[in-house]
């Protein structure tokens, strides 16, 4: 991974001196440009995207104050060392205003830039680190809202604490401050609300933002279990009995890649007409969705604890022989392939 370092200062020397203590530093400083003043040096950062500036506070045309001051104009982010002379306390001071990292001083202590160069470094590499594991916790609560919704959706009130509880254990497994994981169980709640406005209900899956984790975990508990009651109680259940055995079919029979519509009518002794009306009521969908949805749920879970089985293996084990087409449905449902998605969990 490249540190992407810019110099900036009118004296050659310095900035030759500076190349060869940042380079034998370590291997992934990178100097990406030396410029001669900040004027330059603004057109270099631009093209160059550094991660680092290390600037000179007196220069001809522009300044290193004003070099600074631009580039916090600007919006952009890199960090910022001053190199200063022991005369110029004052314009570092002023300098440190607008969030510089550090400053060097004149004479340069190669121990002392290494020391601070390595430090800053270290911090941008935990950065780094941290917003991937942030996007990798990110994707896996995106992965489980749209299961949480259709257990709520089909009022499995065991199905829902389990699930909740699975999605907490996750989030919390995740080396990530507080903060962060709380606003995780946002981004959850969030993620299952736009599966609840897709499906046009009004359930409203409202989380807060509260000062201990501990809260926000049991009021997230409570929201699911809320949303549930909503739909328990908009439903007549004893009319959509045929609809829980429906279910109940598909998932036993679900493997089965001959499983077809008219095999459940025939159990279910039903016309079509009145079933596809009744199944969507229920459920939202349409049978071969329901259907798709809950192989491809299946499958993701054998992809993610059966690591022995070939991915074409899960395929057939969730009703899909055909190894192409089970990708493909699975890519269209889930965003990613089978293999893909392994890597991912």
């Amino acid at each position: 991974m490249s540190y992407r370092i810019l110099l900036v200062d009118d004296e050659p020397m310095i900035k030759l001196s500076m190349r060869k203590i940042l380079t034998d530093t370590h291997p992934d400083f990178v100097i990406v440009g030396d410029a001669m003043d900040g004027q330059e040096a603004l057109e270099m950062a631009e093209r160059e995207q550094p991660h680092v500036i290390i600037t000179d506070i007196s220069m001809p045309v522009m300044g290193g104050l004003e070099l600074i001051r631009a580039i916090h104009e600007k919006g952009w982010k890199p960090e910022i060392v001053i190199l200063s002379g022991y005369g110029e306390f004052d314009y570092a001071r002023e300098a440190l205003r607008y969030g510089v990292a550090d400053y060097i001083l004149k004479p340069i202590r190669v121990s002392a830039v290494k020391e601070l160069m390595i430090g800053l470094y270290e911090k941008h590499r935990e950065r780094i680190e941290c917003c991937r594991t942030k996007s990798d916790l990110m994707f896996q609560c995106l992965q489980v809202s749209g299961g949480l919704f259709e257990l709520i959706w089909k009022v499995d009130e065991r199905g829902v604490k389990a699930a909740a509880e699975e999605v907490v254990r996750m989030i919390l497994s995740y080396e990530l401050p507080d903060e962060q994981k709380k606003e995780s169980l946002l981004d959850t709640a969030a993620a299952i609300r736009h599966q609840a406005e897709e499906r046009g209900t009004p359930l409203a899956f409202h989380l807060v933002w509260r000062e201990q984790l501990s809260e926000m975990i049991q009021d997230f508990h409570d929201m699911l279990l809320h949303e549930l009651g909503q739909v328990r109680s908009s439903r007549n259940w004893g009319k959509h009995s045929l609809i829980h055995e429906a279910i109940a079919v598909i998932q036993a029979r679900y493997a089965d890649p001959q499983f077809k519509l008219e095999e459940l009518l025939s159990v279910l002794n039903i016309s079509v007409t009145h079933f596809y009306n009744m199944f969507k009521q229920e459920t939202g969908k349409s049978f071969i969705s329901y259907l798709i949805e809950y192989r491809i749920e299946r499958a993701k879970g054998l992809l993610s604890q059966q690591k022995q089985l070939k991915t074409y293996e899960v395929g057939e084990r969730v009703g899909y022989p055909d190894y192409p087409h089970f990708t493909k449905l699975f890519k269209k449902v889930v965003g990613v392939t089978p293999s893909e998605y392994r890597k991912l969990v």
